[in-house]
């Protein structure tokens, strides 16, 4: 009889491409494989149940539905604002402030009686210690650096203590901890006093995409960012200001849901010489072909929140995979993953006069930019699914075999 994985999450699999690649790759491997999540929107539910349509031996389970007007998803967005007004008001942190459905998780992973669980983002993580404590066999995907992330005003309703508390579980005492990153798994590590946890790369499966020996770029420069939602702390503000100093024209493409007010204060903020453009969203098995339109993908990031600081955005990974430069910040995650190939330019936060000039010489330069394209191509047979995959099937296996 097959053994059965539960993952667990708390947001659509369209949403959370990391959680989708590991319930298909488990599939595949022979598992079967259940995941608890939250719904807030039925076209998203759908979209996660297409994405899933192939596997047969994977269960979709929703622990919450906000999709639907009842007394359970009235009480689900009462007890997470109640939850997250305690904090900011009282200062008592509570599980409610982290998703909703957050009474419900325990006993509905419980229930499922799985061999081994796996948990994914922030309310799963403290479900995962209360299931180690209830004597399940537990692991847990630490995307990001869940109390070190967000900006200001949202850490202000944030339960960080307990946050720390199910990081140090989940790093010392779960039966395999992975992370995104080197850096941000030392510095985990290093915080919690544990083992250092296995990096799995968030990286895609290789794209269907077949690339010319020479890329005609385009004049001007379509330079592409993509994100669910485009706004601020992204990044976004800063790269416009370093457009000021360059004299050569760019298109700046950016891809994503967008507030008017947020749209309009990009265009004010963009100097005269340079074109903007606003694009839908798109379904993620289009995405690669998508930025294969484009020229240079920008992986912008800052270096705070220390979440952002030490992981890799999925923006680099899916550039590369689909043959694009790349212009990336530095922050040490970006560097980890820019280094090893250097397929493009690395800006630093605030670059000077001299990496400017250096810039827009690339930018004119075919020649550099053929050759970072190149790099990037090459980057793509290293970073991929394919590759990192197979450090999760090791990792279940041998888990598995305790």
């Amino acid at each position: 009889m097959s053994r059965k994985i539960c993952i667990i999450t708390q947001s659509h699999l369209c949403r959370n491409p990391r959680v989708l690649k590991e319930a298909t790759a488990l599939a595949a491997a022979g598992y079967n494989v259940q995941i608890l999540t939250g719904s807030v929107s039925a076209d998203l539910y759908a979209q996660d149940l297409s994405a899933i349509a192939n596997f047969p031996n994977i269960r979709l389970q929703l622990v919450s539905d906000l999709s639907k007007t009842n007394s359970r998803s009235i009480a689900d967005r009462f007890l997470n604002k109640l939850g997250r007004w305690v904090i900011r008001r009282f200062k008592i942190e509570n599980g409610l402030a982290l998703g909703y459905g957050a009474l419900r998780y325990y006993d509905a992973a419980c229930a499922i009686k799985a061999d081994l669980y796996i948990c994914h983002q922030e309310l799963p993580t403290c479900i995962g210690g209360r299931l180690l404590k209830g004597g399940f066999k537990v692991a847990f995907d630490l995307e990001d650096w869940y109390s070190e992330d967000l900006l200001p005003e949202a850490r202000a309703e944030r339960p960080i203590g307990l946050l720390r508390r199910a990081e140090s579980e989940a790093l010392n005492k779960g039966t395999f901890c992975i992370t995104t990153s080197n850096i941000l798994a030392e510095k985990l590590a290093q915080q919690y006093s544990s083992p250092k946890p296995r990096v799995i790369y968030n990286v895609f499966p290789v794209p269907e995409i077949s690339f010319q020996k020479t890329k005609l770029f385009s004049k001007p420069l379509k330079l592409f960012w993509f994100s669910q939602t485009i706004g601020p702390g992204r990044g976004l503000e800063q790269f416009i200001k370093v457009l000021y100093l360059l004299k050569t024209p760019v298109e700046l493409q950016l891809l994503g849901n967008v507030t008017e007010a947020y749209r309009q204060s990009l265009i004010a903020l963009l100097p005269s010489q340079h074109h903007l453009f606003f694009h839908d969203l798109v379904p993620e098995n289009q995405l690669a072909t998508k930025i294969a339109e484009f020229d240079i993908g920008l992986a912008l990031e800052l270096k705070t929140p220390a979440s952002r600081n030490y992981t890799i955005t999925n923006k680099f990974f899916q550039y590369i995979q689909s043959g694009l430069p790349v212009i990336t910040s530095e922050t040490e995650g970006q560097k980890e993953g820019y280094d090893l190939f250097k397929p493009g330019f690395k800006l630093s936060q605030q670059p000077n006069n001299t990496e400017l000039e250096a810039l827009e010489k690339w930018l004119n330069s075919p020649e550099k930019l053929q050759l970072a394209r190149n790099r990037a191509i090459e980057a793509g047979t290293f970073y991929n699914w394919e590759n990192e995959s197979k450090k999760l099937i090791s990792l279940v296996a041998t888990a598995l075999e305790k």
